[in-house]
């Protein structure tokens, strides 16, 4: 009796954020079937969109910029289907005059709307043969009898030809080190721990406050404080100008500096923080012009130690690769790219490799 371990799917990622989801765009459009993991109930990842009450904030990347030709061609496709929208050429510095320079991007109502944009568009061309399965938490990645396995908190383990993924480095090596795959596991597994171990992260809090009446930043609706000021802002985005929210409301995010130092500081205390340096765009008295507010702490919010390719392969065979916003370039273009590039690898990789999942 043959007890070899026959692969669930062709592909599984990790991380239904902008790189997963780019990345099974090329897994799919080479024929293959894919399983995307999300420890979330939603989608986007840092392309994020949260409600308070009727009031609408991005509360994590604020917007998007285009500069190359593949994830162009992604924005427009979005465009032509209204997903996406123009948001404005530029914002405030430090709250003065507006530079003017090139596109930047928002989603229609909110940012997480190119990621559901992308992932509806999958399941309508590849059927069955796409699947995202959300409020997964996957425990640990191994290669098990030439197979990519994922372990989960809740489940069976899921076996596939090959992986992508996508979390932020310091989180994939936990994946890798549950799986049994450190650096004492040999090329190619050591020197892929080691460059991921060199990437580093700034936290950010991110505030959104309702407000009673319309907020003092100028248009189109955010600010950009210079990071050399001294100052602990780094952005405040109205949402309301912004065109997402019917009702006032801002984004408030914190550099890296202050995150850092306050990262388990009580939220209540960095609230009252963050709404005091805030308060010259709030029209009238914090105490009662924020009806609501709500914090966000984002640990792993902006690379500020980057691994300069677009991926970084753990295993040849099976192909099991790393990408995301820390790979050749943050923000959401970067993050996008590196997707589009694991995955093409990965086709690649299983062209040359065994017959596909349930192929006799």
């Amino acid at each position: 009796m043959n007890s070899e371990r026959v692969a669930d799917v062709d592909v599984v990622v990790v991380g239904a954020g902008i790189a997963g989801l780019s990345a099974a765009r090329e897994l799919v459009a080479a024929g293959l079937s894919v399983r995307v993991f999300d420890k979330g109930r939603g989608l986007g990842g840092r392309m994020a969109t949260r409600r308070l009450g009727r009031a609408v904030c991005d509360h994590g990347a604020q917007f998007f910029t285009v500069r190359g030709r593949a994830f162009g061609g992604i924005v427009a496709a979005a465009h032509e289907d209204d997903a996406v929208v123009e948001w404005c050429r530029g914002f405030s510095r430090d709250g003065g005059n507006v530079p003017a320079g090139h596109p930047r991007w928002r989603g229609r109502q909110g940012m997480t709307d190119l990621p559901k944009w992308i992932a509806a568009r999958l399941a309508d061309e590849a059927g069955s043969r796409f699947e995202i399965r959300r409020a997964s938490r996957v425990t640990s990645v191994a290669v098990q009898q030439g197979l990519v396995t994922l372990g989960f908190e809740d489940g069976e383990p899921v076996a596939a030809r090959g992986g992508i993924l996508t979390p932020p480095p310091p989180q994939t090596l936990d994946l890798l080190a549950a799986g049994g795959l450190t650096a004492a596991a040999g090329e190619p597994v050591a020197a892929a721990c080691e460059t991921l171990a060199r990437v580093a992260y700034d936290p950010c809090f991110a505030l959104m406050l309702v407000l009673d009446k319309p907020s003092r930043v100028p248009p189109p609706g955010g600010i950009q404080f210079d990071p050399d000021a001294g100052g602990p802002l780094a952005w405040i985005g109205d949402n309301q100008q912004k065109g997402i929210s019917p009702m006032p409301a801002v984004t408030i995010h914190a550099d890296g500096a202050f995150s850092r130092r306050h990262f388990d500081t009580p939220p209540d205390e960095v609230m009252a923080m963050l709404l005091d340096h805030a308060r010259p765009w709030i029209d009238g008295d914090p105490a009662t012009a924020v009806i609501d507010k709500s914090l966000q702490r984002w640990k792993f919010a902006l690379p500020t130690a980057l691994v300069t390719e677009p991926l970084i392969a753990v295993s040849h065979t099976p192909p099991l690769a790393c990408c995301g916003d820390a790979f050749a370039g943050p923000r959401v273009e970067g993050a996008a790219s590196s997707g589009l590039a694991a995955g093409r690898w990965l086709v690649r990789a299983l062209e040359r490799g065994s017959p596909r999942a349930g192929s006799g």
